[in-house]
């Protein structure tokens, strides 16, 4: 097992990517916190784990709030004892026209979306520089890469993620932590759903990656894995696309309502 008895917290981990994350993670011998605002899809997740023969706790967190992060880091410590990864995969988006974009909905997008990795990265450095080694994965997206309509707040923040990761490595150096980020596409979530199941769009969107088909959660584990273990350590300040090559290919124009 390559994470055999590390400790992993995976901030949204109770459904869609952060639950897939939680399992692979699990099985590969992590004991998980499950760091969620929704518990009653943690409960569905916490149960895989358990059957799946790994540990795992809930730890209601709003990644908004940095005492609720405190809170988070120390019940981790409280039950495990350590904290060697932290996947801060927590995200939500706000799709609106650009002039009906609101102060409100702004900070919405960079409080949870780059404060909060930001915030929970700070709180378990210490016990990552404590334990002599340490994982963090922030999640972007493609909108890390490129202007997305309607999206305004959302792709500062995922811009920003880029540029945190790199921030991190750097001044990290010589601790033995590695800082990285995923960046997903088209991945059939709930947070994209009815995407997804549009219609008229929906497999027609699926058809632009190189690949031919929208990504599933279970598709981003591998790269959260292999993050995680040894085998990446010397990977740092980098980002992974995972989107069927479709910022490689080509970029849609007009209205793109997925991410």
């Amino acid at each position: 097992m390559k994470l055999k008895d590390r400790v992993a917290i995976v901030t949204g981990g109770g459904k869609g990517i952060g639950e897939e994350i939680c399992l692979g993670l699990a099985k590969e011998g992590a004991k998980i916190v499950i760091a969620e605002i929704d518990i009653a899809n943690s409960e569905n997740a916490k149960k895989k784990i358990l059957d799946a023969g790994s540990e795992a706790i809930i730890v209601k967190t709003d990644v908004s709030k940095k005492d609720s992060i405190n809170e988070m880091v120390d019940k981790a410590i409280q039950t495990f004892g350590k904290i060697d990864i932290l996947i801060n995969n927590a995200g939500i988006r706000h799709v609106k026209k650009l002039l009906d974009h609101t102060k409100q909905d702004w900070d919405d997008m960079i409080s949870v979306n780059l404060t909060a990795p930001f915030l929970a990265s700070q709180a378990v450095i210490p016990h990552m520089i404590k334990n002599g080694k340490g994982k963090i994965i922030n999640f972007g997206s493609i909108a890390s890469f490129m202007g997305r309509p309607d999206r305004v707040g959302y792709v500062a923040a995922k811009s920003g993620v880029l540029g945190l990761t790199r921030a991190l490595s750097v001044d990290l150096t010589g601790k033995n932590i590695n800082v990285n980020t995923i960046c997903p596409g088209l991945i059939s979530t709930p947070f994209n759903q009815k995407y997804a199941e549009d219609p008229k769009h929906g497999e027609a969107w699926g058809k632009e990656t190189v690949v031919g088909r929208w990504g599933q959660p279970k598709d981003i584990v591998g790269a959260a894995v292999f993050l995680s273990s040894d085998e990446s350590d010397f990977i740092n300040g980098s980002e992974i696309k995972i989107d069927g090559g479709w910022l490689s290919s080509k970029v849609r124009g007009g209205e793109l309502d997925n991410e």
